[in-house]
């Protein structure tokens, strides 16, 4: 899973906001974020704390940053993008003095730990039918890291055959198969959901009527005695802002995961067009199988994040990178990443 949390990371440049005399933008070393700042309050190569987005804030650290009441949420506790006098700000940087005696080099871990920053997480969809219990053995909240946070992660992938698909705005959905108890799941993000008496919950409805648990469940045939899960993005009413104006639910499904190996994307697509007769349940594809430097085409990562949805006449929440072959890479494990448009994230609430 990957990390998330408070780090020390080096300013690498600042920058003149216009029309703006008590601000200015910085930006962070190996990373495309910008945020604002005072004026003058940091300089290139000064070493700071940086809150990323959704970072929840604990009342006592907002005190001495300055911050009381002044962030988004309903505690006014979270960051997130916001503009200010036009400038895109991509979280928050504070003085080391914030450690007060921590020593110097003591893990980020331990200073998130000690700061008590927790991650905003997207609560699931209220019902009285389910309860939320632990994940399946061997199964982990599904992460993906961001392009601007890992520059050089992105700049592994330039060369490299990639898939590239629509980053839908949603929640985690996901349908397992657990072969020691064979019995199948349906989770969100944190948890599997177990259904109660009465009416399904909606993730269980839409796993039925749309087909993903026979589409495991006919998996299984393929990889026998495998654990196998099927990832996909929950999007409909009342989920998030419903940016593509649906009625009902929908789940579009975007990873599979055999035991502990994904399934490429070309097996992936393969193996989903194969079962329902198209690719009407993966998320849109914008590209397959090409050079990730060939499709941006001049541009950078985060100018190609900003676009129109496939599904409705919106701007997208962005954009994932995989590439055609599975890769590791030492610094974020599983080599995928992911753009949220800015330009999108300043103008929701998500």
């Amino acid at each position: 899973m990957a990390f998330f949390g408070v780090t020390k990371e080096t300013i690498a440049s600042t920058f003149p906001i216009e029309n703006a005399d008590a601000i200015e933008g910085a930006t962070l070393e190996g990373s495309t974020f910008e945020f604002v700042i005072k004026k003058g309050q940091f300089k290139k190569g000064d070493i700071v704390l940086y809150f990323p987005i959704d970072s929840l804030i604990p009342e006592w650290v907002l005190e001495k940053l300055g911050l009381v009441g002044r962030l988004s949420g309903k505690n006014k506790n979270r960051v997130k993008t916001v503009r200010l006098r036009e400038q895109i700000s991509q979280g928050i940087v504070a003085n080391l003095t914030l450690l007060e005696n921590m020593p110097a080099n003591t893990a980020d871990e331990k200073i998130t730990e000690f700061l008590g920053v927790e991650k905003y997480d997207i609560p699931p969809i209220p019902c009285q039918n389910a309860q939320l219990i632990q994940l399946p053995i061997g199964l982990s909240a599904y992460d993906i890291e961001g392009a601007d946070r890992y520059v050089e992660v992105a700049e592994v992938l330039m060369p490299q055959l990639v898939e590239i698909t629509e980053k839908l705005e949603g929640q985690n959905f996901s349908v397992t198969y657990a072969s020691s108890e064979d019995k199948i799941y349906v989770n969100q993000r944190n948890f599997s959901i177990q259904s109660t008496e009465g009416e399904l919950h909606e993730f269980w409805n839409v796993a039925e009527k749309k087909g993903i648990i026979k589409f495991v469940e006919s998996l299984k045939q393929t990889y026998p005695g495998k654990n196998i899960t099927v990832y996909g993005e929950f999007i409909g009413s009342r989920v998030q802002s419903n940016i593509y104006k649906l009625k009902g639910f929908e789940v579009k499904l975007f990873d599979i995961k055999i035991n502990h190996e994904w399934l490429s994307p070309d097996i992936r697509q393969t193996t989903i067009e194969k079962y329902f007769g198209n690719l009407e349940n993966h998320v849109p594809i914008l590209a397959t199988n090409i050079i990730l430097k060939e499709w941006l085409n001049g541009k950078s990562i985060v100018e190609a994040s900003n676009g129109i949805s496939k599904l409705h006449k919106t701007p997208r929440e962005g954009i994932v990178i995989k590439p055609m072959t599975e890769v590791r890479h030492n610094k974020v494990g599983r080599l995928v990443i992911k753009q949220r448009d800015p330009i999108y994230l300043s103008k929701t609430n998500n």
